[in-house]
């Protein structure tokens, strides 16, 4: 039988042994825990550089896309290929073809002026149209001013108006007014519409008799009754022609 002294030299040894163990097994765990995370951490990085590097190129090629489609418009509106005079459509026309407004396209020579441009028959119409009352409208206009200056008062009238008669006895025969207002007949002037028109816009009368005094006008025929029964018509003809008007004044009753 051992003797006490060993047993306890053996247990001291199978503590150490097992306290050696346990160390080992531990430091081995934790370097295998240190190494998988150190992996792992790795790993995720790499991934996340990747992803970076995809997102950045991406990027860039979008850029790069739009760089090129921006310098491509600003080339084709400095210039167009030689050869290549326009585009209708998804067609690229030749040279010798022009484009007019989506109507029609019109061949042209080398060398020569481009051809007319060319209208439906629609807007030659109303271009014609528009013309002709331009041209009326001038017409008239250059006419009313002429009229104007025949006299510094102007009666426009028409011959069968009853109102116009008025305006016409009270100015001609029962004033004397030196130079005589000067009577214009619509119903019997080639302009008489458009010049009635015209009296219309600027002094917002359409109605005759119409009195212009220096191209103002003072009123109808009613107006200028009123105006001669209350003792005031000679004064504002004298007030609103001003030296125009050489003498005016009541005619002596026969």
């Amino acid at each position: 039988m051992p003797s006490q002294r060993r047993l306890r030299i053996y247990v001291v040894l199978v503590l150490i042994v097992v306290v050696y163990i346990l160390y080992t097994t531990s430091d081995a765990r934790q370097t295998r825990s240190q190494d998988f995370y150190a992996k792992t951490v790795t790993a995720m990085n790499a991934k996340q550089r990747a992803q970076a590097d995809a997102d950045n190129a991406e990027i860039n090629q979008k850029l790069k896309k739009a760089e090129n489609a921006a310098k491509n418009a600003a080339e084709g509106k400095l210039a167009r290929p030689e050869g290549v005079a326009g585009v209708a459509g998804d067609r690229i026309l030749g040279a010798d073809e022009k484009t007019v407004a989506g109507r029609k396209k019109m061949k042209t020579t080398a060398g020569e002026p481009e051809a007319p441009l060319v209208l439906t028959e629609e807007e030659t119409a109303a271009k014609k149209k528009a013309d002709t009352e331009k041209e009326a409208e001038r017409e008239v206009d250059n006419e009313l001013n002429g009229i104007l200056k025949r006299s510094p008062i102007i009666i426009f009238s028409k011959t069968y108006c009853p109102y116009s008669k008025k305006a016409k006895r009270i100015l001609l025969e029962k004033l004397k007014i030196v130079p005589p207002p000067f009577v214009v007949e619509l119903d019997e002037h080639p302009l008489g519409i458009g010049l009635q028109f015209a009296l219309q816009k600027s002094t917002g009368r359409q109605t005759v008799p119409n009195v212009l005094i220096n191209g103002k006008s003072i009123g109808g025929g009613d107006d200028i009754e009123d105006l001669d029964e209350g003792g005031l018509l000679v004064e504002k003809i004298r007030s609103m022609a001003g030296k125009r008007v050489m003498e005016v004044g009541r005619r002596p009753v026969s």
